[in-house]
């Protein structure tokens, strides 16, 4: 290990540096050494004194070090379980007082001058983290956490042989002590993991950062390397032993060897002189003095002084900067502007030499293209030898080696910029080719500048496709093409989008049976939602890694891919599977009725108002249909944006992938796909709800309640409403019409929807599409809790099981959190406290020092889960940048008791009934010394006064009292032994009482510990429910809206469906063990008081259903306008058959563009003043990319700068008679094809029939006309 360290390339480099980060790396090896004592040995004070003294010198050093405390814990935790709580607290005590006096001393200022202390590491903190705009760290644009890190390490900052070593030995080492073999290494390990896991995922990425593991890395890799050694040695086979002997000798001498290789020939770079010295000695042979040079800002400018040559005998060349003053060298960092061209084209022609001492402004530039698309057009030029410069001589010095070099320009920055630069030097042509004009015209030459603001720094992406990926999308074929109107599956789209499906669950269902063992019908539902997902994640990322493009072909290869695995997998368990058949069957033939039932209700549902567009309720339809279109479109991802010329969508957007997967795949016209897939969603919540409460209860009613409760049930209102008609018929009033919409803005200034709200308003938003994603993440969460035949299995494959099943959830999870974002946090919370109880449970009877272990591997295998998730998904944050999101707020006045309970009032009446009962049966069991009766009476009279006291406190009491006792509930019962029925005899009386025959005096193994598993579930949805309720009354996710009146529109929209979907599933669990305790008097008493809720809630499931249906009519009754052609066109689930209707002229032009117009070219029609209105139809029923789309909608999508003039621009285009100021905008925008409709008439023509006019005098020379209607003319540009 020491040699290793010795000759790592990186330690040897930065030793010749006087840079803090080797003087880090001694305290911090310092610290690692006194924890380790710690935890051996029995001198306490002596090793607490040198953790506490080195501990404070690394702070005092660099406050980087801070996660040293981590290792200093663990220690002590370990030293716990030999010497006891006291000594490790006293130990522990001891190394933070002198840590603290240490750091003090050593670093004075943190007291003396605290407020500046604290604000420069803020400031560091800010670089580190990409917030600090600043030049030197651009290079870091572009490149992605932890692999950069990894990459580095591994070529040059350990060299190959060593960094392979060291991360098979960091991984040999994780699972060593996963098995708790080798429980010391835990103290080294987390230091590694905690630290890499911080510094790693930093926006700056100097390679010495990483240097405080690099030693330890070094450490594994030597322990890993004799292990095997050792392992060899023991090998008792004469014939075996040699070779198990040789190899780890072999592999030893490589990694030496090789780390000696690399880390030498880093040193060898110092036996010739620098190369900035190697180009100043040049220029002083070859230049003449009196010449003019120039250098680039941000660097070092040459040449350097060298004996009696100065750089006095050559003049710089000046100009005046932004602030009037003189200055030198070419300010290539600054924003790109005219002005730059401009200054750069008068300033080269006065050059003779420019010279670059290193690469750092040439390599750093081209990783921010959006930004500086001028300056790396100017390098483009200059290398290529058009800008009127030559490359006279250029100054490499590599790491080499016995004649081999190690050409390491791939390297970060700071590997090579400081001892080892490439220098260049580029001498002016003679004589210079270019006047000063015609130099900034070739600068500018096809430049689309960024806009003033808009200077992104490199950890803002540039939300702009690139030229290739542009490119790439005009490669797509038209829409009619792709999904032929007389093709078979149109002709019968609800059959074959059935079979699909179908065929989709079949091909996932064997990696389904193996997957979720505990649930009862094996993930056979959950297994279509499961294929859904599988189809769309492997076509997106061979489109997003440029493998295939997203099309019908790659889908294919997909169903062939998904297709043999089911094969393997069904060979594999064919037994099993075939067994599973034999016994279950109704079971699965039941679910699949089911499911079909379901689709085919919400089938019928939507043929009876199929509008993708409405003018009084039309929600965002339009947006989502037009991202459908666009990822329909794309050829490679991400989707281009179609309703912001050349961008893609910063959305997330991943549904629509999932989605148009299975409309690419059947070929059915997205238009009516868009209505097949609110169906498909409704039917995989519904049946995936059932799937998992029956797996819980084996009750299929109660099952049927659960997917009731989920997405068919309704709120209060629905019956308040009802009431107001019932009063207004019995006093022979006019009937008010039901408004469904209201039911939906209960709480003022936010959005209160409930599934069955939202499926049937069918728009096809972010948070639909995840609802069924959600339930089967559920599903993953049940199998955990649930008992299945995992339990009687060996261990290995427990914990093979185990693996699959912990991917499986970080697929789901990274699915979830690029579908909806908003619920990713309610997942990442709820995944992690499950397998916190559980790990608790299992553990509760072991060792305190067993259950710590437990718990760190518990959270450690969270932290992983989540880490990898965002593997899976790593292209889509490669390109997703979040906006207008600034943290939390406190909400100042939330909801009122009334708004709350007319949402959520049957979930509260359950979930307080359950944990009332829950309470009773505690307080059974410890005071029987009373009569049973008056237990009961005196019960329910506190109960009522505390609940009614609570109740005039207000919401947030009443909610904070709810989830307190469910808390305190959830505890006493783990406490008990997770088995109530241990514990409490008497339920409340009156009880039914059965005989129990001697042969079930012992419960089934597998029926009790599904009994508390199900206790356990149904506390956990409860209390997520409650939990989710209450914080969104306490803060609120500051976002857009953030200052105005619906400052917590979103947050309240998005979490509160999350908590309905916990409620229900916990209220269906709740319903059974309610009805099942309970008896006499008492249950009936409680069944008619939860069925009177439950009717009232469930008003709206016909009321509204009829209300929303009637939309349809409603446009044609309440238009002013009548339709063109006939509006009885119903039952149909043709979206756009409504276009066909009223707007006939949009429609055969939409038509001819789908059918003629192939990749996506950028559409101009009228800009939209507001949202929701008929604009944009082009971009949305086509797909093609529009200048912009609703203004509103896309700001909150992309930089305010970007969407900058867009709408007066396209005013002006259509408007101005100026014709050349209409063609300057219209290829500054690359606009392709004008649309001049019924629309753009009303808008423009009656303002200026001028500017309409003039495309038509510009046919020919700057426009040709490719379809001309008497209503509508679409126009191509030359």
């Amino acid at each position: 290990s020491a040699a290793l360290v010795t000759f790592t390339p990186l330690q040897l480099q930065l030793s010749h540096f006087y840079a803090v980060d080797t003087i880090l790396l001694f305290f911090t090896m310092l610290t690692l050494l006194a924890s380790v004592k710690l935890a051996r040995t029995d001198a306490l004070i002596r090793w607490s004194l040198v953790a506490g003294l080195a501990y404070g010198l690394a702070l005092a050093t660099k406050f980087s070090a801070a996660p040293l405390i981590i290792p200093i814990i663990v220690a002590l935790l370990l030293r716990w379980r030999k010497l006891g709580l006291v000594s490790s607290l006293a130990s522990f005590l001891l190394t933070i007082v002198i840590t603290t006096v240490t750091f003090l001393i050593a670093m004075p200022y943190a007291l003396l001058d605290r407020v500046n202390f604290v604000q420069q590491l803020s400031a560091q903190g800010d670089l580190a983290r990409g917030y600090l705009d600043l030049p030197y760290v651009r290079q870091f644009a572009g490149t992605t956490p932890y692999l950069y890190e990894i990459q580095n390490m591994l070529l040059w900052g350990m060299g190959v042989a060593l960094g392979l070593a060291a991360f098979a030995g960091l991984l040999w080492l994780c699972w060593r002590v996963w098995k708790r073999d080798v429980l010391l290494w835990l103290v080294v390990l987390s230091w590694v993991l905690v630290y890499s896991a911080i510094t790693g995922s930093f926006y700056v990425k100097f390679m010495r950062y990483m240097l405080p593991v690099y030693p330890f890395l070094a450490l594994m890799a030597a322990a890993l390397l004799l292990a095997l050694l050792q392992r060899g040695k023991a090998v008792t086979q004469p014939s075996q032993r040699r070779i198990a002997t040789i190899l780890p000798m072999l592999a030893i001498a490589l990694v030496l060897l090789g780390t000696m290789f690399q880390g030498l020939a880093l040193l060898n770079v110092y036996s010739q002189p620098n190369t900035r010295i190697q180009a100043s000695q040049w220029i002083y042979n070859h230049v003449k003095p009196g010449r003019v040079l120039t250098y680039e800002q941000w660097d070092d400018p040459l040449p350097v002084a060298l004996g009696s040559h100065t750089p006095d005998i050559y003049q710089q060349a000046t100009y005046a900067g932004a602030n009037g003053q003189q200055q030198t060298g070419l300010d290539l960092y600054g924003d790109d502007t005219t002005d730059k061209a401009r200054q750069l084209s008068n300033l080269l022609p006065t050059v003779d030499v420019i010279t670059m001492a290193t690469d750092r402004l040439d390599k750093s530039i081209p990783r921010l293209p959006s930004r500086y698309p001028l300056t790396i057009h100017y390098y483009q030029l200059l290398f290529s030898g058009q800008l009127g410069f030559h490359l006279a001589a250029r100054f490499e010095n590599h790491p080499n080696l016995f004649g081999l070099s190690l050409y390491d320009s791939s390297a970060d920055e700071s590997y090579s910029v400081f001892d080892h630069p490439t220098a260049r030097i580029f001498v002016r042509d003679n004589p210079y080719p270019y006047t000063s004009g015609e130099l900034f015209q070739k600068l500018l030459d096809g430049m689309q500048l960024p806009p003033a603001g808009a200077n992104l720094s490199g950890v803002d992406r540039s939300l702009l496709l690139t030229s290739q990926q542009i490119a790439d999308n005009q490669q797509s074929p038209p829409l009619g093409t792709q999904f032929p109107a007389d093709s078979i599956s149109n002709a019968a789209p609800v059959l074959f989008w059935w079979l699909a499906l179908t065929a989709l669950g079949l091909l996932t269902f064997p990696l389904a049976f193996s997957l979720f063992y505990a649930l009862a019908d094996r993930g056979y539902i959950f297994s279509k939602t499961l294929g859904m997902l599988l189809l769309a994640y492997l076509a997106w990322l061979l489109a997003s890694l440029h493998v295939l493009a997203f099309s019908r072909a790659s889908l294919l290869l997909v169903v062939a891919i998904l297709l043999l695995c089911a094969i393997v997998m069904f060979t594999w368990q064919r037994q099993k599977i075939t067994r599973f058949l034999r016994q279950h069957w109704r079971l699965v033939l039941l679910e699949e009725s089911v499911f079909t039932l379901a689709f085919l209700l919400f089938v019928g549902i939507r043929s009876l108002n199929p509008d993708l567009w409405n003018p009084f309720i039309g929600g965002e339809k339009p947006m989502e249909l037009a991202f459908l279109h666009a990822v329909v479109r794309s050829s490679y991802m991400p989707p281009y944006d179609p309703w912001f010329a050349g961008g893609y969508i910063n959305y997330y957007y991943y549904g629509y992938v999932i989605a148009a997967a299975l409309i690419k795949l059947t070929a059915i016209v997205p238009t009516t796909a868009f209505n097949l897939a609110i169906p498909t969603l409704f039917a995989l919540t519904f049946t995936g709800v059932v799937s998992l409460v029956y797996s819980f209860t084996r009750r299929f009613p109660i099952a049927l309640l659960g997917g009731y409760f989920a997405v068919l049930l309704g709120n209060f209102d629905g019956f308040v409403q009802l009431k107001a008609q019932v009063a207004a018929a019995l006093a022979h009033a006019p009937l008010p019409m039901f408004d469904y919409w209201r039911s939906s803005r209960v709480i003022p200034f936010t959005i209160n929807e409930f599934p069955f709200w939202s499926f049937l308003f069918a728009d096809l938003h972010p948070h639909v599409i995840d609802l069924p994603i959600a339930v089967l993440m559920l599903g993953i969460i049940a199998v955990l809790v649930l008992p299945g035949e995992e339990e009687v299995m060996a261990g290995s494959s427990q914990h093979r099981r185990k693996f699959f099943l912990y991917l499986l959830a970080a697929f789901v999870f990274g699915t979830i959190a690029c579908v909806n974002t908003w619920d990713m946090p309610v997942y990442a919370l709820l995944f992690t406290v499950v397998l916190i109880v559980q790990t608790i449970l299992e553990k509760r009877m072991s060792p305190r020092l067993e259950i710590f272990v437990s718990l760190s591997f518990c959270l450690l295998t969270v932290i992983l889960l989540y880490a990898l998730s965002y593997l899976f998904y790593w292209p889509f944050y490669a390109s997703y940048q979040q906006l207008y999101v600034n943290g939390l707020g406190l909400v100042q006045q939330g909801s009122t008791l009334a708004e709350f309970l007319t949402i959520f009032c049957l979930w509260i009446f359950l979930a307080l009934s359950f944990f009332l009962l829950e309470l009773y049966r505690w307080l059974n069991a410890r005071s029987k010394f009373l009569p049973e009766t008056r237990r009961i009476a005196g019960y329910i009279l506190l109960c009522a006064v505390v609940l009614t006291f609570v109740t005039l406190l207000g919401l947030r009491t009443l909610l904070l009292a709810a989830l307190g006792l469910g808390i305190f509930l959830f505890v006493a019962w783990g406490i008990d032994g997770g088995a109530p029925s241990k514990s409490f005899k008497a339920i409340v009386l009156p009880v039914k009482r059965s005989k129990i025959a001697p042969t079930t005096v012992q419960l089934d193994y597998t029926a009790r510990h599904t009994s508390e598993a199900t206790t356990r579930f149904l506390y956990v949805m409860l209390l997520m429910g409650l939990g989710i309720t209450l914080g969104q009354e306490i803060v609120y996710v500051r976002d857009f809206l953030d200052g105005g009146d619906y400052f917590r529109m979103n947050t309240v929209f998005k979490f509160s469906l999350q908590a309905w979907l916990f409620f229900a599933i916990g209220g269906a669990l709740a319903v059974q063990q309610l009805y099942k305790r309970l008896a006499g008097f008492i249950r009936l008493a409680w069944s008619v008081s939860f069925i009177v809720l439950a009717l009232a809630c469930s008003v709206f499931l016909f009321e509204g259903t009829i209300a929303r249906i009637s939309d349809h009519q409603a446009w044609v009754n309440a238009s002013p306008q009548r339709p063109v052609q006939s509006a009885n066109y119903i039952p149909t689930l043709d979206g756009f058959a409504f276009a066909r209707a009223w707007y006939p002229a949009d429609a055969k032009a939409i038509t001819w563009l789908n059918n003629h117009v192939a990749g996506t070219p950028i559409v101009l029609e009228a800009a939209a003043p507001v949202s929701y209105q008929w604009f944009n139809r082009i971009s949305v029923y086509t797909g093609l990319p529009d200048v912009l789309g609703w203004p509103d909608h896309v700001s909150e999508q992309r930089y305010s700068e970007q969407t900058l003039n867009r709408v007066a621009n396209i005013n002006i285009i259509y408007s101005t008679s100026n014709s050349s100021a209409a063609i300057e905008l219209l290829r500054y925008y690359h606009v392709q094809y004008i649309y001049v409709g019924p629309l753009e008439r009303q808008i423009y023509g009656q303002q200026a029939s001028l500017g309409l006019s003039k495309f038509d005098r510009l046919v020919g020379s700057v426009v040709r006309i490719v379809y001309r209607t008497n209503d509508v003319t679409i126009y191509e540009m030359l």
